[in-house]
């Protein structure tokens, strides 16, 4: 009989289709291979080690030495390490979670939201109830988030515009630059798929690798005494270096979606997989560059490390052009997370066939647009960093893998010494302690900077 082609690109799924069309249905049929993800367009690895690179690397790395200025340069280097470490290895448990949950339920493309409802659903009988709810609030946490970031790069861009455009043209508000980036943020963000944006990603890669070598060699001429910059600070401002931190390092929903994207998604973690190979590489360069922008600047460090180089120089005026080009390339990879809850999440579902196209491209022009609009209402760069981060990632990375982590080791046993349990309840308990203080030390100064609002 010849062979009947079909629509499946799965060798299992293709396997299952000849069967059903020969009449030969066999109920107790598994794949052999339970658990592949087949993308429309899959990433190799070295696209993959781009984007975990860009998403790391941004506007957080610049806040880095006013980060190291709230808590002392021996206290920044230990909890720059300490807590880049737990959240990455949260981020790794999540993973592998979520990858235990998927072959239980069939489903290789879990999502967050769905992680922790399953994960809920078979933990503790008395947590079954917020098995939904924390589902909905993994969403909203997580477009929240992104949208955030999103924000912070308008404003990054904005004011780099600003500052170059004073220095050789002409005067005006930062926030008609913000305005005046609508359009072209709406043409990059129209792109719909994560492998197209990697040309952007590599250039964006490109300009920020060569600006920061640039600031690394103006760091490290005439460094003052080290004897004159304090090794610790008070706790009190420790909540906003901690926000920052988190807010630097983690991406959570782009980790997630890039590894659903791989076309080897088995080589992404590990102990020597994509992941933990870009995010050693992202942290040791990250610590190394707040402790010399806070050794050179001292006390007068800025929320932003360009601020306190020599405008007058060209060589930092460029250095200021390329960051700003690269943002502006990493735009479209950050907000393409909050699209994907939106319209994957929400929309596309319950929208008759034909009108999703459309419908999509007005969701992503309306999230540009509304980015815009809070950047121009809150145009603080540092304080957006440190509420972001402090509020919506230390539970999306710590918080919410530890939940996961202690509802699906219920079932399975907490190991030796409940040393499994004790890991739950670290990230827990950490991600609660940072968070809390630093979204409550962050609204406060937000307050005071703004006294219109009131929290």
């Amino acid at each position: 009989m010849p062979r009947i082609k079909s629509k499946y690109r799965c060798p299992e799924q293709e396997l299952s289709f000849q069967r059903r069309l020969l009449g030969g249905v066999e109920r107790s049929f598994r794949p052999a291979v339970a658990y592949i993800n087949y993308p429309d367009n899959p990433m190799s690895n070295s696209e993959v080690f781009i984007n975990v690179i860009k998403c790391a690397f941004g506007t957080g790395c610049l806040a880095m030495p006013r980060a190291f200025h709230n808590t002392g340069w021996l206290t920044g280097l230990v909890s720059t390490f300490l807590v880049s470490f737990l959240v990455v290895y949260a981020m790794n448990v999540l993973l592998q979670h979520i990858h235990h949950l998927g072959k239980i339920h069939g489903n290789p493309h879990l999502s967050y939201r769905k992680t922790m409802e399953f994960a809920l659903s078979q933990g503790p009988r008395c947590l079954h109830f917020a098995a939904k709810p924390l589902g909905y609030l993994v969403d909203i946490l997580l477009g929240t988030y992104h949208f955030g970031v999103l924000c912070v790069y308008v404003i990054f861009v904005a004011k780099s515009m600003k500052y170059l455009l004073d220095l050789h043209f002409w005067f005006l508000d930062e926030r008609l630059y913000m305005a005046l980036l609508t359009f072209p943020l709406v043409l990059t963000f129209l792109v719909p798929n994560l492998k197209y944006l990697v040309p952007f990603a590599l250039i964006a890669n490109i300009l920020i690798f060569f600006g920061f070598s640039i600031i690394v060699c103006y760091l490290v001429r005439d460094l003052p005494s080290f004897e004159d910059i304090p090794a610790t600070r008070p706790l009190k401002t420790w909540p906003l270096f901690f926000g920052t931190v988190l807010f630097a390092i983690e991406s959570v929903g782009v980790i997630l979606a890039l590894e659903r994207n791989m076309r080897t998604p088995e080589r992404y973690l590990g102990p020597c997989g994509i992941l933990n190979q870009a995010m050693a590489f992202v942290i040791f360069f990250y610590a190394a560059f707040g402790f010399l922008g806070y050794w050179r600047f001292g006390q007068n460090t800025s929320n932003s490390i360009l601020q306190d180089l020599p405008a007058s120089d060209t060589l930092i005026q460029m250095v200021l052009a390329m960051f700003a080009l690269g943002i502006f390339f990493s735009y479209a990879l950050q907000g393409s997370v909050t699209v994907d809850i939106i319209w994957k999440g929400y929309l596309e579902p319950n929208l008759e066939e034909g009108s999703g196209r459309i419908t999509e491209m007005l969701v992503r022009i309306a999230l540009v647009i509304a980015s815009v609009l809070v950047a121009i209402e809150y145009p603080d760069f540092g304080l957006i960093l440190s509420l972001t981060g402090s509020f919506c990632l230390a539970q999306l990375g710590l918080i919410f893998p530890g939940i996961v982590d202690f509802c699906v080791c219920y079932v399975e046993g907490y190991g030796p010494g409940y040393i499994l349990l004790f890991r739950a309840l670290t990230f827990i308990f950490m991600g609660l302690a940072g968070g809390v203080a630093g979204t409550v030390v962050t609204l406060q100064v937000l307050n005071q900077r703004f006294p219109f609002l009131r929290f």
